[in-house]
């Protein structure tokens, strides 16, 4: 019954009121207030099984509003889950190959020298200086091999606990990982730290950063045959932040990516060559320690340009 309706029911019965104070009329006047207010009260409790009929859906309504909202939540973690694994996965592939170039040079040379041993001891050419610059260079070769060993054993079993650490210590080890894949790619990478930059948190997640950078850039050198490859990363400081820019000549970014280069599944590498992760994964590194990650076309190449607060 709509308001209009209730309106004139109840009009109707403040008139019988009125009406029952006449005694002619007060037998038939009350017997009609009667059914009248019998109904206004079963209207009510109609209007009353509705309401109640209403806020339970509403109630149902919102709870499967909240349990969509969970399941997008879960949804959205999940796959986050899923991108930092992914991005993991790359990575140790990346590492696992870069293993392999960095011990293969100094194997080679172990076995060379293994066979000139022989070969001159057969030419009477074996003395006591000979075997001690053969000892020498061996030791060297292995000297590099653990240090290789024990910068990819520090990287895949990080700290469990945050500690200082400075982008120049961060970049030193960046340089050991890819000494060899840099020498392969005749690449040159220079650094200046006109002043060095301090933070807290995990150093493996920054070295990861600096290593998908220049993987990236490998990439695009030899996707595109760049001649003189050179790659420049400077730090500084300015107005209490500190400043990392990572720029090469490797041709720049494609403008109608550069604006979204840094979101997941985004890639400028042909079709089942980039996963699209390791630049959004690298953002959120940056920004889990307080800081930006920007990038634009500069000079030949790309510049990424990292402002972090000390």
């Amino acid at each position: 019954m709509s308001q209009d309706e209730h309106k004139e029911l109840i009009d109707e019965i403040n008139a019988l009121f009125r009406r029952s104070a006449i005694q002619e009329l007060h037998k038939s006047s009350c017997l009609q207030l009667q059914n009248k207010v019998e109904k206004l009260v079963e209207l009510y409790s109609e209007q009353k099984r509705k309401n109640a009929k209403l806020v339970k859906n509403h109630t149902y309504f919102l709870k499967q509003i909240d349990k969509r909202n969970v399941a997008q939540n879960a949804s959205l973690s999940k796959k986050d889950m899923m991108l930092r694994q992914q991005s993991k996965m790359a990575a140790m592939g990346e590492m696992m190959d870069a293993v392999a170039h960095q011990w293969k040079q100094p194997l080679n040379s172990l076995s060379m020298m293994n066979d000139m041993l022989l070969d001159d001891y057969k030419n009477g050419l074996v003395d006591e200086t000979y075997i001690k610059d053969v000892v020498d260079m061996t030791q060297m070769q292995i000297e590099h091999m653990v240090n290789t060993l024990n910068e990819f054993r520090t990287f895949f079993r990080p700290s469990k606990n945050p500690q200082d650490f400075s982008v120049a210590e961060c970049l030193e080890s960046v340089q050991i990982l890819m000494k060899d894949e840099l020498l392969k790619n005749t690449i040159t990478i220079t650094i200046d730290i006109q002043e060095d930059i301090t933070l807290h948190g995990q150093i493996n997640e920054f070295k990861h950063l600096f290593l998908n950078l220049i993987s990236n850039t490998i990439d695009a050198f030899n996707e595109k045959n760049t001649k003189n490859r050179t790659i420049q990363i400077s730090s500084y400081k300015k107005e209490n932040q500190g400043i990392i820019e990572f720029e090469d000549n490797a041709g720049g970014i494609p403008q109608h990516v550069i604006a979204s280069i840094f979101k997941p599944n985004v890639t400028t590498k042909a079709d089942g060559k980039g996963t699209g992760i390791g630049l959004y994964m690298s953002s959120q590194i940056v920004e889990k320690h307080g800081g930006s990650i920007t990038v634009k076309n500069a000079n030949e190449g790309a510049l990424f340009t990292i402002t972090l607060k000390e």
